[in-house]
């Protein structure tokens, strides 16, 4: 009996380490797989934080990109603005040269009519004085003529009296 009791008791001891091991080995298992599922999460998390890294990475990316291509197309905008005016500038500067090309030309050209027009009343002047001058000479020799005209007839006339007298 104290055999059997002693066996007895190593049964119990045994199976109750043998539960003692099942259990732990079920909790063990337990937290094993609690870990796996833990890793496979964590994984998961990390996994879904690397996408999001790259996906915030590649919107600044595009983001940056983009930004480039404005400040790009606002400076070649600024640089044709900048052309444009520079053109108009010259362009305004070209027709007030013409335009005071034109009035110095113009201003020659009245100068011109204006001398033109002093020596022709100057000339016109000058053939008056003369024709005045050459009625009067002519005047005076037809006066004078008629003077020589008249004395000559006198004289004529004169001495056809004295010879009949």
């Amino acid at each position: 009996m104290r055999l059997a009791r002693l066996d007895e008791h190593r049964q119990e001891a045994k199976s109750g380490l043998e539960m003692r091991f099942e259990k732990e080995r079920g909790e063990l298992g337990m937290k094993v797989e609690s870990r796996v599922q833990q890793a496979q999460a964590n994984r998961m998390l990390l996994l879904k934080a690397y996408g999001q890294r790259r996906a915030a990475r590649r919107e600044r990316a595009a983001q940056s990109l983009t930004q480039k291509m404005t400040q790009e197309i606002k400076y070649k905008e600024s640089v044709r603005a900048a052309i444009y005016q520079k053109r108009a500038a010259a362009e305004r500067k070209r027709l007030g040269l013409l335009e005071a090309e034109r009035t110095k030309a113009h201003s020659r050209i009245l100068q011109v009519q204006r001398v033109a027009t002093s020596i022709y009343s100057q000339r016109e002047i000058e053939r008056k004085r003369i024709k005045d001058q050459l009625e009067y000479k002519l005047q005076k020799v037809c006066s004078w003529l008629k003077l020589l005209l008249s004395l000559k007839y006198l004289l004529l006339f004169h001495c056809f009296v004295d010879v009949k007298c």
